[in-house]
């Protein structure tokens, strides 16, 4: 949501229209009680610290409504949550976000609002300080949700297969220096394929599926690599809900790239004639 913040006043901007709404909301008898013990000023912080958590979805998801991605604690009446949706919806017009930007808008704050007021109602730890983030941590995690994961040494990668909410195979490398997390995820050309032949590919993917930065080369066996990348800082700390959507959501996104090979040039792992394996 990057570019509608810098579109819409920057940060200060994006503050002005979290502290509107979290007034108007707690100005609404029967809405106030969505903000309960959950104070504005972490709302604001988790907007500022996690906003590439939450990937960027194809157009056509953002002319549905929102939905509540809390934990089951904290979620409200449909109705009281539309009620919700609709006044961020007043508030982004009265700051001006024009009709076709703000539905991705309210959908991208709202989702950050979910995991503020979850944490909220966390009784277990769900949350990573920066200083526990490392490649152990991260293997660990993904164990956790009974993925099948395992770390590649000689390149740092943690693999992991497409199973519990991981539509494709997965690479994860995190980068201590920058303290960033990268997702990867890689397709072989078929053979005889060239570099030359998947960049059409790299730019229409890149065209449809924005949020990924995709490219292609040749691997050391000289095989023709289509490779997408995504990446999330950790130097605020990983929530271990964000880092589950996100992880989901990198690999749709990565799948829903392969629409823009009409010639079929490269090989699908997922697709139903394949063996399904890494």
């Amino acid at each position: 949501m990057n570019d509608l913040v810098h579109k819409y006043g920057g940060v200060a901007g994006l503050k002005k229209i979290i502290e509107t709404f979290h007034q108007r909301v707690c100005n609404e008898r029967g809405l106030m009680h969505y903000f309960f013990s959950v104070p504005l000023a972490q709302i604001m912080a988790d907007q500022l610290a996690y906003p590439h958590f939450i990937m960027r979805k194809p157009d056509i998801d953002y002319r549905k409504e929102p939905n509540q991605t809390g934990v089951a604690e904290i979620r409200i009446a449909l109705h009281i949550f539309e009620d919700i949706i609709k006044l961020l919806h007043i508030v982004l017009a009265d700051a001006k976000v024009h009709r076709n930007d703000a539905p991705r808008m309210a959908m991208h704050i709202i989702e950050l609002i979910e995991e503020t007021r979850s944490k909220a109602a966390d009784t277990k730890k769900a949350f990573y300080k920066p200083a526990d983030i490392n490649t152990p941590t991260l293997l660990t995690f993904y164990r956790s949700q009974t993925i099948e994961a395992k770390l590649d040494e000689p390149s740092g990668e943690i693999r992991t297969l497409a199973m519990q909410g991981l539509t494709y195979p997965m690479s994860t490398w995190f980068d201590e220096r920058q303290a960033t997390i990268h997702l990867i995820a890689r397709a072989e050309a078929k053979e005889s394929i060239e570099v030359n032949d998947v960049q059409p590919i790299v730019m229409a993917a890149s065209t449809k599926v924005p949020p990924i930065h995709f490219s292609t080369y040749a691997n050391a066996h000289g095989i023709t690599i289509f490779e997408g990348r995504y990446q999330v800082s950790t130097k605020f700390g990983v929530p271990k809900r964000l880092l589950q959507r996100v992880t989901n959501h990198f690999t749709w996104r990565f799948e829903e790239a392969f629409k823009v090979d009409e010639q079929e040039l490269l090989i699908n792992v997922m697709a139903p004639d394949q063996d399904n394996v890494m």
